[in-house]
């Protein structure tokens, strides 16, 4: 049995070994949506009062106005999608970021896309806002296939707008679209480079946007205690006696979680999920357990409280034996006994 064990561990790390090493790439172009590029006449200026608020370290305002004026285009921004926005103030002069709800302007995290919830704004006073985007796909593992093969290390056992355009605040705005391949939605490195053409040396901007959805699977080290007295029949000496385990048998397990709601395992939150929790006693026994558990918030960790139940494969003696009975060599007094133990403790999600 034991055996088997080792090989399907060796089987499980080589499949998850295999799905780090894999990485896909592709270059994708995005479509300009219907109208644009589009123009209006800026005249509130809100593309200089963008510079000026982002020049002087204003970020969350330069937004806003990037914001706003994107609005007077008539293009509306969904909620739900995420717009990479590139602002063109100057050859030498562009800021890049993302908008996204009410996400921070150069926060580069997505959660997760859809065939069509990526975009590229271009703005610029140049005229038809003209620029030449490369962007690269790169595949990437998620954070369970990540760890998988660590957390089988532990275990000994297993080794569109009309423009009405006057004046000299004309401004432009370019707006494509990206259709994102399915194997890209969930996990993936999304690489932007702009330049004003394929042939300048001069980048405009540049950045690498995180894409990792939410997920349902975590890790964690858990240790719970039981108070069921056992005992164990073992043989010393050729003879069988009985040696008593300690009150408050202490254990580690390695857990595999399942979370109700789907979690972000870059942050904190995760300490006030609600989740199932299922594995293996960090020990040469095979001891499964299961159970749930909750979280509560502490500052430097994910904290979790659980409430469960294990089966430990213990001997018992046959019929035919009794306490204390001398045995002879090659002889097995013993067969196996499932012994199930309520276990209560404390986990902690790493990494």
């Amino acid at each position: 049995m034991l055996r088997k064990i080792l090989f399907i561990g060796m089987v499980l790390g080589l499949v998850s070994s295999s799905l780090l090493i894999a990485q896909d790439r592709a270059v994708i172009i995005p479509k300009p949506v219907p109208g644009a590029p589009f123009m209006i006449d800026d005249a509130q200026d809100l593309f200089g009062k963008a510079w000026r608020f982002y020049r002087d370290g204003f970020t969350t305002h330069a937004a806003d106005s990037l914001k706003k004026l994107i609005s007077l285009f008539g293009y509306e921004l969904q909620p739900n999608n995420y717009y990479i926005v590139v602002a063109n103030f100057s050859p030498r002069e562009n800021i890049i970021g993302m908008v996204h709800g009410d996400a921070h302007f150069h926060d580069t995290r997505i959660y997760g896309l859809k065939t069509d919830s990526l975009y590229y704004i271009f703005l610029s006073r140049d005229q038809e806002a003209k620029s030449y985007l490369s962007t690269v796909l790169i595949r990437k593992s998620s954070y369970f296939e990540e760890v998988l093969p660590y957390f089988l290390g532990l275990f000994p056992i297993f080794s569109q707008a009309a423009a009405q355009v006057t004046g000299e605040y004309r401004t432009w705005m370019d707006v494509r679209k990206y259709n994102i391949p399915e194997k890209f939605r969930s996990y993936c490195d999304v690489s932007v480079v702009v330049k004003k053409d394929l042939y300048d040396d001069h980048v405009l901007a540049r950045e690498v946007f995180d894409n990792t959805s939410l997920e349902r699977w975590s890790f964690g080290i858990g240790v719970a205690i039981t108070s069921v007295n056992d005992v164990d029949i073992v043989l010393e000496n050729g003879v069988i006696v009985i040696r008593p385990k300690p009150r408050g048998d202490l254990a580690t397990f390695g857990l595999i979680n399942y979370h109700f709601k789907p979690v972000d395992t870059k942050a904190r939150r995760l300490a006030t999920s609600f989740h199932l929790s299922a594995g293996l006693r960090i020990s040469q026994t095979i001891e499964p357990i299961v159970g749930f558990g909750f979280g509560i918030p502490v500052d430097f960790i994910d904290l979790h409280l659980f409430g469960g139940y294990s089966l430990e494969f213990a001997q018992e003696l046959k019929a035919e034996y009794s306490i204390g009975q001398t045995i002879g060599h090659n002889v097995d007094p013993f067969q196996l006994k499932i012994r199930g133990k309520p276990r209560f403790g404390i986990e902690v999600r790493f990494p």
